[in-house]
């Protein structure tokens, strides 16, 4: 063991003298070993210890404790040399030698003295890639030249009578960015190659950070466990749990075993199936500067080489990417940057989306709107085409009904198309829409040009009841259209009327009642209940009861039109009438009414669209000529008055606004109209009964306005089809692989709530293959009756979701529309002006994808020894120690009494 006596440094009060032992200990080599193995990693471990001694740190401090020692030695020995003056100086020697090595180890333990082990390693270098995953990966990654195969395929399916459209595969023929980003990393043998310098953590990114998902270290690929680095993100970022391994564990795979599968060698298809799961593209949005931004807090330091950043560059959400090159500039860390796609202009068209009701009655004429959307297609023709097939069937019957053709405008305006339809036949239909482009050019991609909906066409009529506290003039005109339509069938509760005078009272409907329905069960016969200014004080407890719970539970719809005799009551006793203010949307104001209808109302004040009413499919009212539109709502003169509101419910959605002036709030401007769900149901605020306005542009748009607003009101209870539950999801039009909530509400045969620990589930998609998983929907502990369940819609399509009800014959049924979202597809072309500015001052650059082979030599290494332990040893601490003092001490005191001076 060689020793090299060396100043070390100072630290604090501490000027450590350096004893350096190249030395390994075997309980440390232990620990290192069981690192290895959980990062995958090469560790390369030394110790070595340094003594230390505390000396003061500044100039006049040492001088201080030199002098002290000086001054302390000279006292000592002048002392004893004047005390031995009568012996020999042999004899005043041995007397002086104790003495001073006494003081000598009182200085010693003065200074402190320590060892110090340290225990340190050669952390290895990282690089971190994170790859875009967001769905404009799916495109392809070269020219915009659509091959004659795809081709061939695209014009078969437009004349096929069932087209399928699919997610594109990364190991389609058309090679995707996708399917590029991991040729080059991994058949290539770059990534490889990367890992024999550095540990490489794979990330990926779209709307959120996710991962890593692998960490790759010489040669070897360690995929980390998908639950637990899922559990802290967003949903919608994690690829499926790989499959085969049991939880918690990680698969080590070599990478030349990836490079030969991805060959088409497949030496090991799990190991694939897992990367072709994490680089699948699914996301709806590119968020690279959050997503940088956030990755490099994460992974910064000395030992980091670089982060290299997979991407077309088409950033469309979130924050501007300039913040995350400052905090890589400011942390020094590089960017590389690598670009996958074509920077030519490809020609895209897609339908953007489809409105129209989800049910109608036979007979009802309905409009089909079809939004289109199209890159690099501004002022080409192109032909929208409308067909028809049974939901049901096998797509035999499919037939094109109507078409249309248009010319595009610039790439960002979306244009449309509106297609009237009338069915007379009961049952479910599927409407598909498709565009083509009229000129024969060749499109980037043909998955999205057909967009499909379903709509149920019943012969079943709507039951309405309608209360009123007077015959109001609004109240007779709603009474009169809903009597009159065939697909409705209405009651009347009109409030004035009493049992007394009834036989003198003649309204339009089936049935004229005095009370509002005694039992749950009568309640439970109606779809809707539309209110004008009610007294609820005719309401008992526990008729309140019912109605509040026939609207959250059983999926009721309620209308409640505000007025000036009732309405004020409502407000100021919130308390006596609970269950029935918290049905409506809006905080009605507590104010006395006689000050706020004080107000001049001299003149109407028009009513204003926000942007959720404009993008309401029922409040499009319709001209004398039967053209309905929402524009028209600008053509409308107004109303004179509004209820007050001092806001709305949280989850609540405005749809029309109050404009006058004089009733505006800090909140803006007041709502008139406002909708929200309030559990299985959903309830709608009217502001005043002045709707009868509305025929001063058309009768037809007055009764349109109230059958269209009962019809949405109304769509819980026509969708459910039976008393023994409700079918609901969180979305029905999503993205390919975002995850969708699956939730039923089931009741059994007495209507209460149906306990049990699951209840069966079938997703099928729209090749007509049932998804294994998940199969069941589980109990949700949050409500009675209530199971729940989530999945994600791998590709694009209609998917038919059944529950059957059990101990019953009862099938819910629902549907989802699972689109590729147009947001990815605006403008799919490579940025390579964003990526190449990603880089600067970075001591980065931007690579195209067909030079990823030089990035080896752009990543340093960046290995850096690390101290993993270190331990402190107090040296002056010791047994012995003690016994040399006393025992010099008793010396000197011994020959001090043979030679009698003391």
């Amino acid at each position: 063991m060689s020793f090299q006596l060396s100043v070390f440094s100072f630290q604090g009060l501490s000027l450590g003298v350096q004893l350096a032992e190249n030395e390994s200990f075997d309980s440390e080599s232990t620990k290192e070993s069981s690192l290895a193995a959980v990062t995958g990693m090469e560790v390369e471990s030394q110790s070595f210890q340094t003594t230390e001694l505390d000396f003061p740190v500044s100039t006049a401090g040492i001088l201080l404790l030199l002098g002290s020692v000086a001054v302390l030695a000279a006292v000592t020995v002048r002392t004893l040399l004047r005390d031995s003056r009568f012996l020999k100086t042999r004899d005043r020697v041995v007397l002086l030698v104790p003495r001073i090595l006494v003081l000598a180890l009182v200085l010693l333990i003065v200074l402190n003295p320590q060892r110090r082990t340290q225990l340190s390693r050669i952390e290895k270098s990282r690089v971190g890639i994170l790859l875009d995953t967001s769905l404009s990966m799916a495109w392809p990654a070269e020219d915009p030249v659509v091959s004659g195969k795809a081709l061939a395929a695209g014009e078969e399916a437009q004349t096929s009578a069932t087209p399928t459209a699919s997610a594109p595969s990364l190991t389609d023929a058309a090679q995707t960015r996708a399917a590029a980003a991991v040729k080059s990393l991994i058949s290539s043998g770059l990534l490889s190659e990367l890992s024999r310098k550095h540990a490489v953590s794979v990330y990926t990114f779209d709307s959120s950070l996710a991962g890593p998902w692998a960490i790759v270290s010489e040669d070897a690929v360690r995929f980390v466990d998908v639950d637990a680095a899922a559990a802290g993100l967003e949903k919608g970022s994690a690829p499926e749990t790989q499959k085969g391994l049991p939880p918690g564990q990680a698969a080590t795979v070599s990478l030349d075993e990836q490079a030969q599968a991805a060959a088409g060698l497949v030496s090991d298809p799990a190991a694939m199936a897992k990367w072709d799961s994490i680089f699948q593209p699914r996301g709806a949005e590119t968020r690279i500067g959050e997503s940088l931004y956030q990755l490099i807090g994460q992974i910064s330091g000395r030992t980091l080489s670089g982060v290299v950043v997979i991407s077309d560059g088409r950033s469309n959400m979130g924050l501007d990417v300039e913040p995350a090159r400052v905090r890589a500039e400011r942390s020094g860390t590089r960017l590389l940057t690598v670009g996958v796609g074509s920077q030519k202009p490809q020609m895209n068209l897609w339908v953007a989306g489809m409105q129209s009701p989800t049910d109608v009655h036979q007979g009802d004429p309905f409009d089909i709107t079809v939004m289109l959307q199209g890159t690099a297609s501004s002022g080409q023709q192109a032909t929208v085409r409308l067909f028809e097939q049974s939901s049901d069937g096998d797509g035999k019957d499919r037939r094109q009904i109507a078409e249309k053709t248009i010319e595009l405008g610039e790439d960002a305006i979306p244009g449309s198309v509106r297609f009237s339809q009338e069915l007379k036949v009961p049952g479910n239909y599927d409407f598909s829409a498709r565009i083509e482009s009229t000129t024969g050019s060749s499109e980037m991609t043909l998955d999205d040009n057909e967009r499909r909906r379903t709509i149920e066409v019943t012969d079943r009529r709507m039951k309405v009841l309608v209360i009123s506290s007077g015959p109001m003039r609004d109240y007779q005109f709603v009474r009169n259209t809903l009597f009159r339509h065939s697909g409705v069938e209405s009651d009347v509760w009109l409030q004035s009327v009493t049992d007394e005078n009834i036989g003198f009272v003649s309204q339009e409907a089936k049935q004229l009642l005095t009370k509002f329905p005694a039992t749950e069960a009568e309640l439970f016969g109606y779809d809707v209940v539309v209110a004008f200014d009610p007294d609820w004080s005719q309401l008992s407890a526990e008729q309140q009861t019912f109605l509040n719970r026939w609207v959250s539970e059983h999926a009721g719809g309620l209308v409640v039109v505000a007025g000036e005799i009732f309405t004020p009551r409502l407000a100021q006793e919130p308390e006596a009438f609970r269950e029935i203010s918290v049905l409506y949307p809006v905080l009605l104001n507590r104010m006395a009414p006689e000050l706020q209808l004080s107000q001049r109302a001299d003149e109407p004040w028009p009513l204003t669209l926000t942007p959720e009413g404009r993008a309401t499919e029922f409040l499009k009212i319709a001209d004398e000529t039967g053209n309905a539109s929402v524009d028209l709502w600008q053509t409308f003169k107004g109303i004179y008055r509004s209820y007050p509101v001092r806001g709305v419910r949280d989850g609540a959605v405005v749809l029309l606004e109050y404009g006058n002036p004089r009733a505006r709030t800090e909140q803006g401007q007041p709502p008139f109209l406002a909708s929200q769900f309030y559990g299985t149901g959903r309830t709608i605020f009217v502001g005043s009964a002045e709707t009868w306005r509305l025929r001063e542009i058309s009768p037809q748009g007055h009764q349109q306005f109230w059958t269209s607003l009962i019809r949405e009101v109304g769509q819980g209870r026509r969708s459910r089809g039976n008393a023994r539950g409700q079918l609901l999801l969180d979305r029905t039009d999503v993205a390919p692989g975002q995850p969708v909530s699956i939730r039923a509400q089931l009741y059994d045969s007495r209507l209460q709530p149906l306990i049990t620990e699951s209840v069966p589930l079938t997703i099928v998609d729209a090749e007509g293959r049932t998804l294994t998983v998940p199969d069941r929907l589980l109990g949700d502990s949050r409500g009675a009756g209530q199971y729940l369940a989530s999945f994600r819609p791998p590709v694009p399509g209609i998917y038919r979701i059944s529950v059957p009800v059990p101990e019953s014959s009862d099938v819910l049924q629902a549907s989802l529309d699972v689109v590729l979202p147009s947001l990815e597809s605006q403008n799919p072309t490579l940025n390579t002006e964003l990526l190449t500015n990603l880089t600067r001052d970075t001591q980065g650059r931007y690579l195209p994808v067909s030079e990823l082979a030089t990035l080896p030599t752009l990543l340093p290494d960046q290995s850096q020894p690390v101290v993993v332990d270190e331990q402190l040893r107090t040296l002056w601490d010791r047994r012995w120690l003690m016994f040399l003092m006393v025992g010099l001490l008793a010396f000197e005191w011994i020959m001090r009494r043979v030679w009698r001076l003391s």
